[in-house]
């Protein structure tokens, strides 16, 4: 350690642990212990060693092994270290003849720990015993337990491996295979059709075979191979000897210097599935039972996880793919937008390109010729647009009708916009979809990230920014290519914190419902009032409806904060009723949004509330625009009969400035029109207000039905809509809209 605890770097062999907590460690171990470094000094031992030897422990550090060992097995002790060196496992049941402290000579058998394992305290670790402890029944037994361990490490090696890292488990499962000390080559095949393929190999550093294994083999290529197919384990003890049909093994395996060689077949569900192979250059070897027995089961967990790979791998596959198209779909994507953002960042490349593409009008198509006709739409525009890639860009699928367009290696975002060009070209040519042509369009937005770009972005921002823009390409009428926009971008992010607020507003119960009077103009009686929506911050500013209907219509909670204004301000009316404060005629009048007005719930919601708060349906009159009805006319119709059977007033707002048609006040169960402020604002002076403003109030009178003119704020105005004939008025003139305590202060009682 470093002067101050770090870990210091040490040469190879060294500890990474102090030696005199080494020796502390060892001093309490009854077994005989040595500690030896990458050069063979002994840099501990236990006091074991006098027990077996007669050393003192002491004595013998700092002495190198090779002093303690006889002549004539040097050779082959180095052999074996040499045979161990880049293999994990541990080597057992090593006999060795070693100097005595009295100078006799004694057989001892070792087990050595090296590698990894090892490296805490030094290169190798010696356990040492007198051969009389080591009889033939207990070593057979520790080379069982030794290879049952082996094989559930084997089998551990793929135990939480992601799909896309196997390779690395099948590594190191071939290297526990390899901690068999006579193995010089290990390796392991899956069947494809009429061939093998090579999945992984491990071979040892020094004396590994002289011949690479090639890539495939074809089964019908060798005797070997033709054996494995049916099923036979293949064991060859001695290549010299093998039969002269043969010759052709012979010369391959004595050609790369193979001695012996082990080969047993891989099973999955009765079908042969591959094999692993075992070469051993170093040695003759006769197989024996145990070899075989571990070989057998290893190879039976090689198949069993290669079979679970494959499985695994197709389950990626196809969650990482569009399953009507066959692209890649957006999880895919991000990963590969990932890996070109990190080129970028590390300056490998000059820049990425990302473009949303998303059809005009596609949802057209989906009405009008049916779903599995949209389908093959978006199938041929797919293939088009694969076809139409170069090599190096990426296309997938983000959803429906919208595809992502990756430009790696891109310096500006002219770049980005011409390959998008390049890539909508082939929409030009109509599409033939059940039977006649079509022809669609497209938008897209670009992004460009380069890598002077601060902070990184990262894939979710990326793709964040190109629907942005693409929603820009959108809004100016489609068919068209937008770049990413900091101005606009800025704008959405404003929307979208506006979005959250509200969310979170609405949570709160800030959003409440404030109250604008409505007059009889001539007698100046209080006929009604509009519950109009109304934000309050937390700082008690109050933000009026037009800042924030809007978003939340947009946003998905118009419906919600219609029930809310809905629940409250019949409720609040309700209350005043029962005290005697409001006359019977009195009408609440509550706007609904077009989104409101075909929800499925809203005749049930409206007779709920109406339940709840006790208020009569004829003292409710909901408001609506002329376009709302617009978007589904027949069953605006619909719902608008189903409110007047709960005895409940319709009113439409603002009339006269949407699609006013006569056939819509005839199919309509309305109750009442109010005229829009615009053509209030003109009066006196302004005499095509003054004939629209007499039109509206004549057609009212003709149809039975109820005319308000809101937007009264002088008295000029007042005056002329008394001239010609309105009864009812609304407008800051005669009151603003107040909270509900306020407006409840004004009313008798």
């Amino acid at each position: 350690m470093g002067p101050h605890g770090e870990e210091v770097d040490r040469v190879a062999g060294e500890p990474k642990v102090d030696a005199a907590v080494i020796a502390a460690l060892l001093a309490h171990v009854d077994e005989t212990v040595v500690v030896l470094d990458g050069v063979g000094t002994v840099t501990a031992a236990s006091p074991g060693l006098r027990t077996l030897l007669g050393y003192e422990p002491e004595t013998v550090i700092g002495r190198s092994l090779l002093e303690f060992l006889h002549p004539t097995e040097i050779d082959e002790l180095v052999e074996s270290i040499d045979r161990w060196t880049d293999r994990s496992g541990t080597p057992r049941g090593q006999v060795q003849t070693v100097r005595a402290a009295d100078g006799s000579w004694v057989k001892i058998h070792y087990d050595a720990v090296v590698g990894e394992a090892a490296a805490p305290l030094g290169a190798m670790v010696l356990t040492m015993r007198r051969p009389e402890s080591a009889d033939a029944e207990r070593n057979l037994l520790l080379q069982r337990l030794l290879n049952e361990d082996r094989l559930v490490r084997l089998a551990s090696a793929f135990l939480h491996v992601p799909v896309d890292r196997f390779d690395e488990g099948l590594d190191r499962a071939l290297a526990e295979l390899a901690g068999l000390e006579w193995v010089t080559r290990v390796s392991v095949w899956s069947s494809a059709g009429t061939r093998a393929v090579r999945r992984g190999q491990w071979q040892a550093a020094r004396n590994a075979p002289a011949l690479a294994l090639p890539e495939a083999l074809r089964h019908e290529g060798s005797h070997i191979l033709r054996r494995l197919v049916a099923g036979e384990e293949v064991h060859i003890t001695s290549v010299r000897h093998l039969p002269d049909d043969w010759s052709k093994e012979r010369g391959a395996l004595e050609r790369a210097g193979v001695r012996s060689l082990l080969a047993v077949p891989m099973v999955h569900v009765g079908t042969f599935a591959g094999f692993v192979m075992i070469e051993v250059t170093l040695q003759e070897i006769s197989f024996d039972a145990t070899h075989l027995s571990t070989l057998r089961s290893a190879a039976a967990i090689f198949a069993s996880a290669l079979a679970r790979h494959e499985i695994e791998r197709e389950l990626d596959r196809r969650a990482r793919t569009d399953s009507l198209t066959g692209l890649p779909n957006r999880w895919a994507f991000q990963d590969v937008l990932a890996a070109a953002l990190a080129r970028v960042h590390a300056g490998e490349h000059a820049g990425v390109s990302v473009a949303l593409i998303d059809l005009d009008r596609f949802k057209v198509v989906n009405d009008d010729a049916g779903h599995h006709a949209g389908d093959q739409l978006l199938r041929e525009i797919a293939a088009r647009l694969d076809a139409r890639r170069t090599g190096d860009q990426v296309l997938a699928q983000l959803g429906g009708d919208e595809w992502l367009l990756l430009v790696p290696d891109c310096p500006s975002i002219d770049g980005g916009i011409a390959a998008t060009h390049d890539l909508l070209a082939v929409l030009g040519t109509p599409f033939e979809v059940a039977g006649r042509p079509i022809v669609v369009s497209a938008s897209a937005g670009v992004v460009h990230v380069a890598p002077q770009d601060a902070p990184p972005a990262d894939a979710i921002e990326v793709l964040r920014r190109a629907d942005v823009s693409r929603y820009r390409a959108k809004e100016l009428g489609g068919g068209r290519i937008e770049a990413d926009d900091p101005v606009i971008r800025a704008r959405v992010s404003d929307r979208l914190a506006l979005e959250a607020d509200l969310r979170d507003a609405l949570a709160a119960d800030r959003i409440v419902a404030h109250f604008q009077a409505e007059w009889d103009l001539a007698s100046g009686r209080l006929l009604g009032a509009e519950a109009l929506a109304r934000w309050v911050q937390p700082d008690g500013t109050v933000i009026g409806a037009d800042a924030f209907v809007p978003l939340a219509e947009a946003c998905g909670l118009v419906h919600d904060l219609g029930t809310r204004i809905l629940r409250d301000a019949c409720g609040a009316v309700a209350g005043w009723r029962a005290g005697g404060r409001l006359d019977d005629d009195f009408v609440l009048r509550v706007n609904l949004s077009a989104r409101q007005l075909h929800q499925p719930d809203l005749i049930p919601l409206v007779h709920e509330t109406l339940a709840e708060t006790g208020l009569p349906a004829t003292a409710l009159c909901l408001e609506l625009t002329e376009s709302s009805l617009l978007v589904d006319p027949d069953r605006a119709v619909a719902v608008l009969e189903g409110l007047r059977e709960l005895g409940v007033g319709l009113a439409i707002d603002d009339f006269g400035t949407g699609y006013s048609s006569m056939l819509y006040l005839k199919r309509l169960p309305l109750t009442s029109l109010k005229i829009d402020r615009a053509f209030v604002a003109g009066l006196p002076a302004d005499a095509h207000d003054r004939a629209i403003v007499a039109a509206t109030l004549q057609l009212g009178r003709a149809l039975d039905i109820t005319v308000t003119a809101e937007g009264v704020e002088t008295d000029e105005q007042h005056t002329a809509l008394g001239a010609l004939g309105c009864e009812r008025v609304q407008g800051f003139l005669l009151a603003r809209p107040e909270p509900a305590e306020v407006f409840a202060a004004r009313l008798p009682g």
